[in-house]
């Protein structure tokens, strides 16, 4: 499945990217407009900022290794289908609410910033027909149905 591993592939690049961000957290929440937002939720504990952004590299990256696992690139993961399933609502959910903040208040780092959550839905769709039995007869009857 093409799709999934250039999921994977982007993931692994998310997680690089954020790896990066380690070393300049200030700019990084200053280019999205967060800094403000982002020091009050950790109460000021700066080193959190650090930990929560370590903790997204191994989700960016299990995310990923999840994907190669659907496409059958890498020895099946536990729970591969779950994952598969979470992946896509919540980068559909992200997509969805980047929209909106874009239709109220556009920036270009806004728009990428939500077109990229789809296009990562959108990759890892072919793992839930592929990993859900009976999901791509069901696909089927129903573009029939609209047919």
């Amino acid at each position: 499945m093409k799709r999934l591993r250039l999921g994977a592939i982007l993931h692994f690049i998310i997680a690089i990217g954020h790896l990066g961000c380690l070393f300049a957290l200030d700019e990084a929440f200053d280019a999205y407009g967060i800094k403000d937002v982002m020091y009050n939720m950790v109460f000021g504990h700066v080193w959190m900022l650090y930990a929560i952004t370590v903790v997204l590299v191994l989700a960016f990256t299990l995310a990923g290794f999840y994907a190669l696992s659907a496409s059958g690139n890498i020895r099946r993961l536990p729970l591969t289908r779950m994952a598969i399933i979470v992946i896509v609502v919540l980068y559909s959910l992200r997509s969805l609410a980047g929209g909106w903040v874009c239709v109220t208040d556009f920036s270009l780092l806004q728009f990428f910033s939500s077109v990229i959550p789809a296009f990562i839905a959108w990759c890892y769709y072919p793992g839930l027909i592929k990993t859900m039995p009976g999901a791509a007869r069901a696909a089927k009857l129903v573009w029939m149905a609209e047919s």
